[in-house]
Parts: C-alpha cells; sequence; structure tokens
C-alpha cells in the first residue's frame, strides 16, 4: 500500500505487515527504510518516493539499516 508521509510529502510503499504494526500510532517503517509519519487522508498523493520505487522494480536492495530521515519544508509538501 502507499501512504504519504507528513514530514517528507513523498508517497512511500508500506508493506501489510507494516502497516498493522504501526496503524495504531500513525507510523510506518516504508520498504525503503524511511519512517513514515502519516499524513491526514484528506492530502493528495505526493510524489512518489524514488527510492521505494527502485526497491519495488528490484533495481536497489532493502535497506538492512534505516536511512536518515529526509526532510522537506512543510509549505512545499502542501502543494
Amino acid at each position: 500500500m502507499h501512504i504519504r508521509c507528513d514530514t517528507d510529502g513523498y508517497t512511500h510503499a508500506i508493506t501489510e505487515d507494516e502497516f498493522a504494526t504501526g496503524r495504531h500510532e500513525g507510523r510506518f517503517r516504508a520498504v525503503c527504510g524511511h519512517v513514515v509519519l502519516a499524513a491526514p487522508m484528506i492530502e493528495e498523493p505526493g510524489r512518489f518516493d524514488p527510492v521505494c520505487r527502485e526497491v519495488l522494480r528490484g533495481d536497489a536492495a532493502e535497506p538492512s539499516v534505516p536511512r536518515q530521515e529526509r526532510r522537506r519544508s512543510r509549505w512545499r509538501s502542501r502543494r
């Protein structure tokens, strides 16, 4: 499934198991390793995260160690 992150504005790929684990807190580990803080569901989907896309296509291996969190200004993520 795909969930938009409120901190970086990207839409990330989340496994069903990860969704079940994080659904009460609203924080999910994406397939790229990013910790997704779910944006309100009324938000439009953001641009799909390029690292998640690479992992899903098989171009990149799933990270064994979480990568550093990316941040983008909130005003840019609301466009």
